[in-house]
């Protein structure tokens, strides 16, 4: 004690809360009964600040439709450009598809906290009209879809995107 004194320092103490000590580990509440308690810094500022959960995506983490349909639009052009529709190989042309688009989604660092759903369909061109639809319940303010559309002179396919928000 006059080692600390006659070096012009001052104890030190720490203030430990009643919360911070149900917090602590009970043997570092017996540990140091006799003795002042002395904690890291780090722990002081992890008990002190509330655990912060983020309900809705920050501005700079919305799902990014732009590269989705990138995605979409790229991995149909290589796919379907030069091919012709035959019913017994569409089958897996879609499924070749959709589980491109779905895998370079999944690598993107873009889409951190969205799940996604990769639907994919593939007709034959022959001049009618056809009728895509879609329902689903979700947020507004965070969940989103994309589709893109890809045409020849013998098939058309219609890739659509759901990315819902994680919370």
């Amino acid at each position: 004690m006059a080692d600390k004194q006659s070096n012009g320092e001052a104890p030190k103490s720490v203030i430990v809360t009643a919360a911070a000590k149900k917090a602590m580990p009970e043997t570092l509440n017996t540990a140091s009964a006799g003795a002042a308690e002395e904690k890291p810094e780090n722990q002081d500022k992890a008990l002190a600040q509330p655990t912060a959960y983020s309900m809705r995506p920050a501005f700079g983490e919305m799902f990014p439709l732009p590269t989705i349909k990138h995605i979409m639009n790229t991995v149909m052009a290589e796919r379907l450009k030069d091919k012709t529709y035959d019913k017994d190989v569409a089958r897996t042309w879609t499924s070749e598809i959709a589980d491109a688009v779905n895998q370079q989604i999944a690598t993107s660092a873009k889409v951190k906290r969205y799940k996604h759903v990769v639907q994919v369909m593939l007709g034959q061109e022959l001049g009618a009209g056809a009728t895509y639809n879609s329902r689903c319940c979700w947020d507004c303010d965070c969940d989103t879809s994309v589709s893109e559309v890809f045409s020849n002179t013998s098939l058309f396919c219609v890739c659509t995107v759901f990315g819902t928000y994680q919370y």
